[in-house]
């Protein structure tokens, strides 16, 4: 049977999503780039991007707990490669950021797998 989409699959869905954005937003930025190789990387960069927030998309038109756990886990690594990268750049921002959103997305994470591994009380 399959179950309606639940407050910690919807929050973990919608987090995740939301945490693609600035890393294909950073990505596409560097296309305009003067320097050529600097260009080069941006597509590579905005291609990965745009793949990631493609397949965080997926979750909101079915439930797919695999899925899902399988793209938030995959946005918290990359949030958290991120911080490291804003830390050696010595960039509060580019620290902050990437860190707080693995941090959320870590909580949504184990909000759910919490919710849905717990058996269910009340019902029959």
């Amino acid at each position: 049977m399959i179950r309606p989409m639940d407050a910690p699959y919807l929050v973990l869905a919608i987090i995740t999503l939301i945490s693609t954005i600035p890393s294909l937003f950073f990505a596409a930025a560097e296309m305009r780039s003067r320097k050529p190789t600097t260009r080069v990387v941006a597509r590579y960069t905005t291609a990965r991007s745009a793949a990631l927030l493609v397949l965080a998309v997926v979750p909101l038109f079915g439930q797919n707990d695999g899925w899902l756990l399988a793209i938030a886990a995959a946005m918290i690594i990359v949030q958290v490669v991120d911080g490291f990268i804003g830390t050696a750049r010595r960039k509060p921002l580019l620290v902050i950021g990437p860190f707080v959103a693995a941090a959320a997305n870590l909580a949504a994470l184990i909000w759910f797998v919490l919710a849905h591994a717990l058996p269910a009380t009340g019902q029959a």
